[in-house]
């Protein structure tokens, strides 16, 4: 962007000359307060506000002084590892963490030491997670086992559990967020919700979900934007290709003629500049078209710039979210506007200030670009009765989905209501329209390889995984927002997602023997579908054969049952008068859930699992492998490794639950109880944008969890 250009809030029609100054605007619309005082916990929206609270929070505490006197930091305690209480701590400031006291240290001791002064501006910026929640996971079962020897889980990649004083010597190079190999089975000591807690407690999606810490983000940026340059030559770099000395012909520069991307970055415009100049009553575009926002898209939006963007949703978000079939998508071919939402969360994704920002001005753009497109609002039958005839509106899906994502995570608060609220009820109800019924695969294993059709197969099975990621956010809606679930469990009559190792192969061979080994005829695969399978926990006593087929679906499948659970405890908390009877199938589900995911992780030898990336020299899955470059770090597995913190979660809810409804007395009269009980048992609020009342919720049941050890 030039450097008179004037920089326009895409919320609201305010302008900016420097982007400083549209950053701490942008702060104004969102409920977020990334600035914590060391001393008392309270949050801040503003740094300035802070060091105003700082030198009377100082007097004050020093006035009245402290009775209790912590002898470490809050990440010393969990680790269990000497502490010098200092601030930051010395081992804190090694690893470049936050580094709280949740009980106050003895002010005498360190008054001289905590100042504002002395605080300065690393202190007041909202502090990154802590490394250790993006490369290791600690997580302990409830009556566990320990002498029970456990097979290396990481087959799917999925506890990733490790010994705490290895995270004192972790590299930060992006190699260790795509190793995430598992040590052993979890200390006695380690339970906690380390993932929830940074899930519900920061902003945006890198530092939300399992996306690596800046510095291996660095990393990988650095070699995408090395083979961008290697591509383009040193003169087609990403500043150079919209000049005054690069004419322009219908738009684009002469550089991009022959970029086969460039129809894209065309298409983009063009869709983009509709949805400006022509706003549909009550949008939220609040941009003016001009020849300066023209040329901003085109930058953006540059082959160049897609490339690099595409490359950064690949490497570092794909794995949380895995429903686009990468060996056969085709950037060239892709509909713009799956295309555009993939840019925007690859952007996303960039270390970069500047790309997180310049992302930003065209969320509400390709928001309605999306959600008025002719394939999402199309009116169709089935999509699965010819799934490749309709890879149009399953892309459609996706990228309706993808901006429900960086709106939710990234977006205002006004954004992210308009999501929770309208859009994202959208989105459920054109996937209905799908006819969920429909959605199976065909038995392929029962095909000779010349019967066998990968692209078929694999439309079909980016169907499958929209509508469960589809049901996934709405059990997070439901989880995080305390807001009612739009989707039916009854209705996902779905098959289950296929083994990674099917849905990564590269070719149409490959993906074929994965079939034929993983999933053969006689697999219960073929005759379950979800709603099935999720019925089937509530079992008392569940068929051992049962649990190893469900065991050996991974990862994803077992994330979106135990999340099915949590729909479940929502109807019994907001529904249910406190039947202690109820909670019976719920504990049901919880335990078989449990002893499926013991066997997920201790029933397969390492090298057979079809859940981790395949070493392409001897035909094995190894947990092992380091993957040197960033095209390959899609194949690793996301967040769903720590569904375990979910069923936690779930379990703790549930015992609570039961307590209250042992606990609670009889009123004399039952109309006065009805009235006089809170709306939720758990959440007070319903519908909540921010999920600081979830992040509470979880930190209670992380300390009630620890005293009744």
């Amino acid at each position: 962007m030039q450097s008179n250009s004037i920089y326009q809030c895409p919320i609201c029609p305010r302008h900016y000359k420097r982007r400083e100054h549209l950053k701490r605007h942008r702060s104004s619309h969102t409920s977020e307060r990334p600035h914590r005082c060391p001393q008392c916990d309270a949050r801040f929206q503003r740094a300035d506000v802070l060091r105003r609270h700082l030198q009377t929070c100082l007097e004050r505490r020093g006035s009245r002084g402290v009775t209790t006197r912590r002898r470490a930091c809050d990440r010393c305690v969990r680790q269990k590892k000497a502490c010098d209480l200092q601030q930051p701590c010395d081992r804190c400031a090694q690893q470049t963490v936050e580094c709280c006291y949740s009980i106050g240290v003895d002010v005498t001791a360190s008054e001289e030491r905590i100042t504002p002064a002395s605080l300065g501006n690393a202190e007041l910026a909202p502090a990154p997670p802590a490394p250790e929640t993006t490369l290791a996971m600690t997580f302990r079962w409830p009556d566990f086992d320990a002498d029970n020897p456990v097979v290396n889980s990481g087959e799917y990649d999925a506890m990733a559990l490790s010994d705490p004083n290895m995270l004192d010597n972790a590299s930060p190079s992006w190699q260790d967020l795509i190793a995430m190999v598992s040590e052993g089975p979890p200390g006695p000591d380690n339970t906690s919700f380390q993932f929830l807690d940074k899930m519900t407690s920061n902003t945006g999606l890198a530092y939300s979900f399992d996306c690596g810490t800046p510095e291996q983000r660095a990393q990988v940026l650095s070699t995408l934007e090395r083979e961008v340059e290697i591509e383009y030559g040193a003169s087609s770099s990403s500043e150079t290709l919209v000049t005054s000395e690069s004419p322009l012909v219908d738009g684009l520069s002469l550089n991009w003629l022959n970029d086969p991307l460039s129809l894209k970055t065309h298409q983009i415009l063009h869709f983009i500049k509709d949805v400006v100049m022509v706003k549909p009553r009550n949008s939220s575009v609040t941009l003016d078209w001009s020849s300066s926002l023209q040329q901003s898209c085109l930058q953006f939006f540059s082959p160049a710039n897609l490339r690099k963007y595409l490359g950064l949703y690949w490497a570092i978000w794909h794995p949380n979210v895995n429903f686009i079939h990468r060996p056969s998508f085709d950037s060239t071919s892709a509909k713009p506007t799956v295309l555009a939402a993939m840019t925007l969360l690859g952007a996303c994704m960039s270390p970069e200030t500047s790309d997180n920002e310049d992302a930003r001005m065209w969320f509400n753009c390709v928001e309605e670009l999306v959600f008025t497109d002719e394939d999402f609002n199309s009116d169709f039958t089935s999509a699965a009765s010819c799934p490749t005839l309709h890879r149009n509106i399953v892309q459609a899906l996706q990228a309706a989905y993808m901006v429900c994502l960086y709106q939710n995570w990234e977006g205002s608060d006004a954004s992210k209501r308009r999501i929770r609220r309208c859009r994202f009820a959208s989105l459920v109800s054109t996937a209905r329209d799908v006819d969920l019924t429909t959605v199976k695969h065909a038995k392929y294993s029962e095909q000779t390889r010349y019967q066998f059709e990968w692209k078929d197969f694999a439309t079909r099975e980016e169907l499958i995984r929209v509508l469960i990621w589809i049901f996934l956010l709405d059990t997070a809606f439901v989880l995080f927002n305390n807001l009612p679930p739009r989707m039916v469990i009854k209705e996902m009559k779905i098959h289950m997602a296929v083994p990674d190792a099917c849905f990564q192969a590269s070719t149409a061979d490959d993906c074929y023997e994965q079939i034929k080994r993983l999933l053969p005829a006689n697999s219960q695969y073929w005759n379950i579908s979800f709603c099935n399978a999720f019925r089937s926990l509530f079992q008392e006593n569940l068929a051992m054969n049962l649990r190893y087929d469900i065991a050996a679906l991974g990862p994803l499948n077992l994330f979106a049952l135990t999340s099915a659970i949590h729909s479940q405890i929502f109807q019994y908390r907001s529904n249910s008068w406190g039947t202690v009877r109820l909670l019976a199938p719920i504990r049901n589900a919880l335990d078989n859930w449990r002893a499926i995911w013991e066997l997920s992780v201790t029933s397969l030898p390492p090298k057979l699992s079809p859940h981790v990336d395949r070493a392409d020299d001897d035909g094995y899955y190894n947990t092992q492998i380091i993957m040197h470059q960033p095209e390959r770090m899609w194949r690793r597995v996301g967040f769903c490794r720590y569904c375990p913190e979910y069923w936690l979660l779930a379990n703790l809810m549930v015992s609570q639950l039961t307590e209250l409804c042992m606990s609670g007395s009889q009123p004399r009269n039952e109309l006065e109880r009805l009235d006089d009980e809170p709306l939720d048992s758990i959440l007070k609020k319903y519908d909540e944008t921010s999920m600081q009342q979830a992040n509470d919720m979880i930190l209670s049941f992380q300390r009630w969890q620890v005293f009744s050890c």
